[in-house]
């Protein structure tokens, strides 16, 4: 049974989160950014990119078992989690922006809207 392992240091972007484990139950994606569709904290649309020691870096997308809901989607970035903000936003990537904020990670229901944009930048 293939995994993936969630540990998050304490960092600027989402502070610290103990260690998760998922059981993955399909193929991994990767993107350098992708686009989402009824996010928590945010209206409407957003895009998200992971996040690392240097700043944006690769996402990754892959179904999961869940165990409240059976399957899931793992959305999961860099050695700090993910950062979200609105589509709408048009400055760069930073933690000191105001319309964006930092995630572990995000578990989305199966059957969610995701679109991947370019291609990745490794973490």
């Amino acid at each position: 049974m293939a995994q993936v392992w969630i540990d998050i240091e304490d960092n600027d972007n989402c502070g610290y989160f103990p260690m998760q484990t998922f059981e993955i139950r399909g193929e991994e994606r990767v993107a350098s950014r992708i686009l989402l569709v009824d996010v928590t904290n945010v209206d409407g649309r957003c895009e998200a990119v992971g996040w690392s020691d240097e700043g944006p870096c690769e996402i990754r997308v892959v179904p999961v078992g869940d165990s409240g809901a059976g399957e899931s989607i793992l959305v999961h970035g860099g050695n700090h989690g993910i950062r979200l903000r609105s589509v709408n936003s048009r400055a760069g990537w930073s933690l000191q922006s105001d319309d964006e904020f930092g995630e572990p990670y995000m578990l989305l229901p199966t059957g969610s809207e995701i679109e991947f944009i370019e291609s990745p930048r490794s973490c």
